[in-house]
């Protein structure tokens, strides 16, 4: 059983509340919103990026796709531009001509309907040099965004640990204070309980909170000696009395 000046055991309550504002502190740290907003900026990014390698193979098909219908739209040219050429030489047999013109005809309407997949290539790659520039600069609208919130982020880690550092200090200065064994004691509850190491007892209610001891309980507490460090039947946390 452990025994402690109830003045020592009072500075637990200290110690608790510096426990208490270091943990929720921490807990403000790992869960500011901005957090979570950096983390849709990043999947934003992501998606973007998806996209663009989308949209730069759509680019290099598309250019591929106008790259063919214009050499076949050349050769087309070519082919009529050489029967034009026999047609009007008078080197060809009368009964030639008739062939050749008909097959100058046919190369215009193969002109015509190659042109039209043309225009439709052309379209196609103009719109997805659009959607790269359009994916660019959503990229770099991201990242600038994604900028804003990581400066946000710091400023509230800075600040954070400014605070965590001032309360760090000033509970190593207030634990060098406390008895090596009752510090122990009170550490030893506070990691079995996830945090709380010792409450503060006035009359029958627990300080901060509307839970009362039982008759039972609190005629323990009061028949034990006062420098006797208390311990909670329901949960083992150092019950200091404030009152005695």
């Amino acid at each position: 059983m452990t025994s402690a000046p109830i003045a020592q055991q009072r500075l637990l309550i200290d110690l608790q509340d510096l426990d208490s504002r270091l943990a929720r502190l921490r807990h403000e740290r790992k869960h500011l919103p901005v957090l979570s907003r950096i983390e849709s900026v990043v999947e934003r990014l992501k998606t973007n990026k998806r996209a663009a390698v989308r949209a730069d193979a759509a680019v290099s098909e598309a250019r591929t796709q106008a790259t063919r219908s214009e050499d076949e739209v050349g050769q087309v040219v070519h082919r009529a531009a050489v029967l034009r050429e026999r047609l009007h030489s008078g080197n060809s047999a009368a009964r030639d001509l008739s062939a050749i013109q008909g097959e100058i005809d046919q190369l215009g309407q193969r002109q015509a309907a190659l042109e039209e997949v043309q225009i439709a290539a052309m379209e196609a790659l103009e719109t997805a040099r659009e959607e790269v520039e359009r994916l660019s600069r959503e990229e770099s609208d991201i990242r600038i965004a994604g900028r804003e919130l990581t400066a946000e982020r710091d400023s509230e880690f800075a600040r954070l640990d400014q605070e965590i550092d001032s309360l760090e200090s000033r509970r190593a200065d207030l634990a060098g204070s406390i008895e090596a064994v009752l510090l122990a004691d009170y550490e030893a509850v506070r990691s079995s309980t996830g945090g709380l190491g010792a409450v503060a007892l006035r009359g029958r209610s627990i300080e901060g909170g509307s839970l009362q001891i039982s008759p039972q309980e609190l005629a323990r507490i009061s028949a034990a000696p006062k420098d006797e460090v208390i311990h909670a039947e329901e949960n083992d946390v150092i019950v200091v009395r404030m009152d005695v």
